[in-house]
C-alpha cells in the first residue's frame, strides 16, 4: 500500500496522546502514601502480564503492564518491560514516552542515559504509518481492582484506592461508574486539581469513550477546561482515528474536547492512501482538522506509464503512485496551488512533467 503523511515533528507527535495508565496524575499517582505495598496491590495481575508477553500477546501484556506501571511506578522494572513490549508491537511512538518517563524518574544514572539513546533511536525515523495498535478491555481484572479500590476507600485508605482505581482504569477505561468515584478519591486527598488534570487527559485519551459525557458535563463548569475540534474529510475515510482511537463517524459539527495536541488519520484502503492530521486545541478556542485528498486515475496507455506528483507538504518531493492500481489516493494542496506531476513509461524513454491543480474530493484522470 502506497502511503503519504503531513510530516510533523517527533515532539508534537509524542505530545499528542498521553500516557492512558498515567494521564493527568502527574506526581500523585507516584507520591501517595498506601497502607498495602504497591506490589501487594497489583500482585494478582503479575502472572497474567508475564504470561500475555510470553505468548506475544502485545496488546494484552501492554494493558496489563501499564497498570503495574501505575502502581509500581515509572523507574520500576515493570515500566522497563512495557516500553519493551511497545517497542516490539511497533508503537516506537509510545515506547520512547516510557523510556523517558523511566529516565526522569530512576535514580540509576546508567540506567537513565540508555533509556534516553533508546528514546531517541526510537524517534530518529520513526514510522508514522505504523498500524495502531488497539489495547484490549480487560474487564474481569479491571473489576477486581474497582472492588479493591472500594474496599480500601470504606476503611479511609485513599491513597491504595487510587492506585487501585487507576490500575482499573489502565484496564478498562471505558467500564462505567469509576470515575466519580475515582473523582470522590482525589477530593478526600485534597487533590481536586489533579482530578480534574485527569478528568482532561481522559477526554484527550478517549474523546468519544463511553465515559466522555459524563466527563465533559464535569469540565464544562469551567469554560477554561474545555475546546472545540472539527474535522472534515473531500473524500469518505474507511477508518478515522483520533488520538488512537477509533471515531465511529465523523461528526457532522464542532465537538467539545479537551485542550491538547490531536493527531487524526484516515485510512482508505481502496485508494491506498493514509494520511495524518494534527491540530492543537487551546482552552476556550476551536480547531479544525481537514484531510484534502483526491484521487488520480492513471490511464497512461500505449505506453503504459506510471505517475509520480509532489507532496503538497514538501515542496518538490515527489510521491510515486506505484502500479498495484490505476486508482490511487492523494494529498492535495488546500490553497488549490499546482503541484508538479511527472509521467514516465515503463522503460523510461518517454517523460512528460506537468504542472496541475487538483480540487479536493476530484477524480483526476491521467492521460498521454
Amino acid at each position: 500500500m502506497r502511503r503519504q503523511l503531513a510530516a510533523m515533528s517527533v515532539a508534537v507527535a509524542l505530545c499528542g496522546a498521553s500516557s492512558m495508565a498515567r494521564a493527568g496524575d502527574g506526581e500523585l499517582i507516584d507520591t501517595v502514601a498506601t497502607t498495602r505495598p504497591r506490589a501487594e496491590l497489583s500482585a494478582y495481575l503479575v502472572k497474567s502480564a508475564e504470561a500475555a508477553a510470553q505468548k506475544r500477546s502485545f496488546a494484552k501484556a501492554i494493558a496489563l503492564y501499564q497498570a503495574l506501571v501505575v502502581a509500581r511506578g515509572p523507574a520500576s522494572p515493570e515500566a522497563e518491560k512495557l516500553a519493551t513490549l511497545w517497542t516490539l508491537a511497533g508503537q516506537a511512538e509510545e515506547a520512547a514516552r516510557v523510556y523517558l518517563a523511566f529516565a526522569a524518574a530512576t535514580t540509576d544514572a546508567a540506567a537513565a542515559t540508555k533509556a534516553k539513546a533508546e528514546a531517541a533511536r526510537l524517534t530518529a525515523r520513526p514510522d508514522p504509518f505504523a498500524k495502531q495498535l488497539e489495547l484490549p478491555t480487560l474487564a474481569a481484572e479491571a473489576k477486581q481492582a474497582f472492588k479493591q479500590g472500594r474496599a480500601a476507600f470504606a476503611k479511609k485508605q485513599y491513597g491504595d484506592a487510587l492506585i487501585s482505581y487507576q490500575m482499573g482504569y489502565a484496564l478498562a477505561p471505558d467500564l462505567p461508574g469509576f470515575l466519580r468515584e475515582l473523582g470522590a478519591t482525589y477530593d478526600k486527598l485534597g487533590a481536586t486539581d489533579k482530578k480534574l488534570e485527569f478528568y482532561r487527559a481522559y477526554l484527550l485519551k478517549r474523546p468519544f469513550g463511553k465515559n466522555a459525557d459524563a466527563v465533559r458535563a464535569e469540565l464544562g463548569k469551567d469554560p477554561k477546561n474545555l475546546g472545540s475540534l472539527a474535522m472534515t474529510t473531500s473524500l469518505p475515510c474507511d477508518e478515522l482515528w483520533l488520538n488512537r482511537q477509533r471515531v465511529p463517524a465523523i461528526p457532522g459539527k464542532p465537538f467539545t474536547v479537551a485542550p491538547g495536541n490531536y493527531k487524526a488519520m484516515c485510512l482508505s484502503r481502496k485508494y491506498e492512501i493514509a494520511i495524518f492530521e494534527y491540530a492543537t486545541v487551546a482552552a476556550g478556542k476551536g480547531e479544525v482538522i481537514r484531510f484534502d485528498w483526491a484521487i488520480v486515475v492513471n490511464q497512461l496507455e500505449n505506453p503504459f506509464g506510471r505517475i509520480a506528483i509532489e507532496n503538497p507538504r514538501a515542496a518538490g518531493e515527489l510521491l510515486d503512485l506505484g502500479v498495484s492500481s490505476p486508482e490511487v489516493g492523494v494529498m492535495v494542496a488546500g490553497d488549490g496551488r499546482a503541484l508538479k506531476m511527472v509521467l514516465k513509461d515503463d522503460s523510461g524513454t518517454r517523460t512528460e512533467e506537468r504542472s496541475v491543480r487538483i480540487k479536493p474530493g476530484e477524480r483526476y484522470v491521467v492521460k498521454w
